[in-house]
Parts: C-alpha cells; structure tokens; sequence
C-alpha cells in the first residue's frame, strides 16, 4: 500500500507569487486536473500518481474529459474533487441565512457576540431615492445606538453581577461578550457580516443555481461575483449554473395549489404555540434502537431482532442501550445506530436562536418566512437593568417600517426586522444528531438562548425515548449524567 499527498489547500496569494517567481505561464493551477485525473481512474489502468501527472500536463484534454463525464455520463460526484475556499466580506445577516442553508459547505462567521459591531449595514438599492430610504436609514441608525446604549449598561451590570468571574483569567473578555451578545437583539438583520466558506464544485454549482433565483438582490449579485472568479478557473466543472423551471416555476405552482387545497393560506396566522415542540417520534424508541444493535451484531433480519427486543424487559433493554454509551468520553459520538430513532419538533425562535441552529446541518431544518405575528424574545437582562421599554421600542420601531415594506417592498421586508425576531423551523434530527445538538447548546458555555431551547428538546426526547437518552445532556453535566448512569 502507498499514500501519496494530492493536493491541498493553499493561500491563493501564496500560489500567484509561486507563479510569479517561478515565471509560471501554464494554464494548469486548476482544481480541474484532479477531477479529471479521479475521473479516469474507473477506466484506466494507469497509477493514480500517473494520471494526476497526465491530467496536469494537457489542461485542454483534461477539461474535454471532465466535460463528458461530468455533464455527458452524470458522473457529477467527480466534481466534488474540487475545492473552493471563499472570502465572503459585506454580506447581510439576512443574506448570510440564506447561504448557509446548504448543508454540504463549512462556513465559519462573524460573531456577534465577541465583536462590538459598529453600524455597518446594507442598504437595498431599491429604496435609492424613494420616499422609504430615509425611513430605513432612520430606523437602522436608531437601531445601532440603542444597541450602544444597551451594551454599555449591560456591560456595567454584568461586570458588577459577576464580579468574581470578571477577576478570573479571561473572564472579564467573557462577560463583556455576555453584554454584546444580549445588545445585539435590537440589531437588524441588514447588520453586515463576513464568512469564510469552503465548498465543492458540485455544491457550488447548485448553490450558483439557487442564488440566482433568489428573491434578494444581494444574493443574485453574490451569484455573479462568485462565478466571476470560479467561472473562468473551472470551466469544465461549473456550468450549470442558470435556475431551472423546477427553481423558478415550480415553488409558485405548489404556492397556487396550496392556496385551492387548504383553508389555512386563507386564514389569519396565529401565535400561540410552544416555543418547542415535539410533534412526531419514533415509536417504540427505544425498542428500535435496540432492535437496530441487534441487527448489527447478529444475522438475522431486522424484523426478528424487533420481535426478539419485544419480548425483553426493560432491564435487559436498558443494559444493551447503556453498554452502546459505555466508556464515552464528552467529545464521543455515539454510535450510527442511534440514527435508527427520529424526533421531529416544532420551534419558534429568535433570529438570534435560529444563527446557531442553522450550523447544525446534517438535520433536516424547513423554515418559515419571519413573521412579526410570532413575536419576538426579549434577553432577561434587558428587564434587570431596566430598559426594556428602550428595547420595546426599537422592535416597535422596526415592525412599523416592516408593515410598510411589506406592502411596498415585500421582498425586501425583512432586513428592518432584529435579531429579537422569531420564525418557525420545523427540525428534524436523529438520536445520533440529538445527542451532538445537546452537547453543544446545552453546555454552560452556550448562548443562553439556544440553550433554552436545547435543553426542552433534550426534556421532551427524554419522555417518549428514556432509554436512548439516559446520556442526553450538555458537555459540563456529563460528568454528572455519567456518574448517575454508570456509578
């Protein structure tokens, strides 16, 4: 066996001044050649050192080859061989949702929480010189200096409350981030941003796709600055890239049978649900699971080990479940077969709630659109040092303009609205998923906000699967929770 080292990501910097010293006038220091040597290697004998060789050595050939695979044969896995990382400076709060809604790309941000922002935010050129540019203005700049106001008195409020942790090593950067992460509620999503983002060619692709159809101006022109750059480098591995009927007249057709099959599109929204709810599960939970490491650690079939797990009491279910978490560690997964179990919930969630949530992709997250009629949260903090009637009316201030971009400017609404704002996500996640959420968000260490909301799910899981969540609990409880589990 041997293992030879491909190829890895470099500073596109660093690789222009290779270029430059070495007077490097070929045209192949693309990605496109490792996709098209990978391609080759079902078909062609040759050593894959060989083939990467071949590939770099004729980019013309190379490209034709990726071309007829690719998009000739639908062999689009090759492209996935090649890697992209972006810069993505400027962007909205807004905007940044939207992208990071696909799942198969790595992002890092901007925090919130450990950077005192300083007002930046975007303006739609749509509102140049109309009668709403002023207002807009008006009520972003409001926005920005009640977020001051709120983090310099949330900052004098916490340093005192948590006096002994601020004279701790690092434990003053902390609580001031508690102060910003608090003020930022009143912050809109216009708020800029920037993300470092590393994806494939075939995700980038459909994300291409997608971005072109979107209802923000800003996203259609991040579209054209990304392919700007990538179109020209990549061209045999990036082309379809124009929005398709299933994108653009499609979701307006489902929209229309909607609107004729069900009364609800119909009638006035309501607010009254639960923060979080568990809506669906799997039944019989725990049986599964068990049935699932039977299967695994047998040769029969899944329905006979279902049917062998019915008939063991609930000790001897428990026994297996609490050996398949044995000797973990907190930065332990658990096991595949915990994705055998499934939880469905209901959230209603700020803005700020949703930011973190969106990073846990490999669950399943549909949205609604922001809706002021869901409400809004409102930090226990902003009430100790009592301004809640200032933050009030900053969210007051931002849903007037909202009812009017709404009528208006309905694709551009949602950019006055805050990061107090709520919105519905339907999440779905396995046990396995579950298990990985409620280390992060319902640790000591996470944002408040989302820890609420984790650790509801992580209460509403324990009642219809306790077996399988004997374990369910945050990074600084798992001591606790093991030595309660194990002795």
């Amino acid at each position: 066996m041997k293992v030879l080292l491909a190829g890895y990501n470099v500073d596109a910097d660093i690789i222009e001044t290779l270029k430059e010293k070495a007077d490097w006038d070929r045209d192949n220091v693309t990605p496109e050649t490792l996709s098209a040597a990978y391609a080759r290697i079902s078909r062609d004998p040759r050593d894959i050192s060989v083939l990467r060789q071949v590939s770099s050595a004729e980019v013309d050939g190379a490209r034709k080859s990726n071309e007829r695979i690719i998009f000739g044969f639908g062999h689009h896995s090759v492209a996935e061989h090649a890697i992209f990382n972006l810069d993505v400076i400027g962007l909205s709060r807004l905007a940044v949702e939207e992208v990071q809604r696909f799942r198969l790309a790595s992002y890092t941000e901007k925090s919130q929480r450990y950077i005192t922002l300083e007002g930046d935010y975007y303006t739609p050129d749509e509102f140049r010189g109309e009668p709403i540019e002023a207002e807009y203005e008006q009520t972003v700049a409001f926005q920005n200096k009640t977020y001051i106001s709120l983090y310099e008195e949330l900052k004098k409020h916490l340093f005192l409350k948590h006096q002994k942790k601020v004279e701790t090593p690092l434990g003053a950067r902390t609580v001031d981030g508690w102060a910003k992460e608090d003020a930022r509620y009143v912050l809109s999503l216009a708020t800029l941003s920037q993300f470092g983002m590393t994806v494939n060619a075939r995700n980038l692709e459909r994300m291409l796709r997608r971005f072109r159809n979107s209802t923000l101006p800003e996203i259609r022109s991040l579209a054209d600055s990304i392919y700007s750059i990538v179109g020209n480098f990549t061209p045999s591995i990036i082309q379809f890239t124009e929005p398709t009927p299933y994108d653009t007249e499609r979701p307006e057709e489902m929209k229309n049978l909607l609107v004729l099959h069900s009364g609800l599109l119909n009638k006035e929204c309501r607010s009254d649900d639960e923060d979080v709810e568990l809506l669906y599960f799997t039944p019989d939970a725990d049986d599964m699971l068990c049935a699932t490491i039977l299967f695994q650690e047998s040769c029969f079939s899944l329905s006979a080990c279902l049917y062998s797990v019915k008939k063991m009491s609930r000790e001897e279910k428990r026994d297996i479940i609490k050996t398949a978490l044995s000797k973990r560690e907190f930065y332990d997964n658990v096991d595949r077969f915990f994705e055998s179990v499934d939880f469905t919930f209901q959230l209603n969630i700020s803005a700020s709630n949703y930011a973190q949530l969106k990073r846990h992709r490999m669950s399943t997250q549909v949205v609604q659109d922001y809706d002021t009629r869901t409400g809004y949260t409102i930090p226990e903090s902003i009430s100790e040092i009592g301004k809640e009637d200032l933050f009030v009316e900053a969210i007051r201030t931002s849903e007037e303009l909202h009812e009017k971009l709404r009528v208006h400017f309905p694709d551009l609404k949602n950019y006055i609205l805050t990061n107090a704002h709520r919105r519905r996500v339907m999440l779905k996640l396995n046990a396995r998923e579950l298990y990985h959420l409620v280390s992060l968000r319902d640790d000591e260490h996470a944002q408040w906000d989302i820890r609420k909301t984790a650790a509801r799910m992580s209460a509403l899981a324990r009642e219809v699967a306790p077996l399988t969540t004997m374990m369910l609990c945050g990074k600084s409880d798992f001591d606790t929770f093991r030595e309660r589990v194990f002795g």
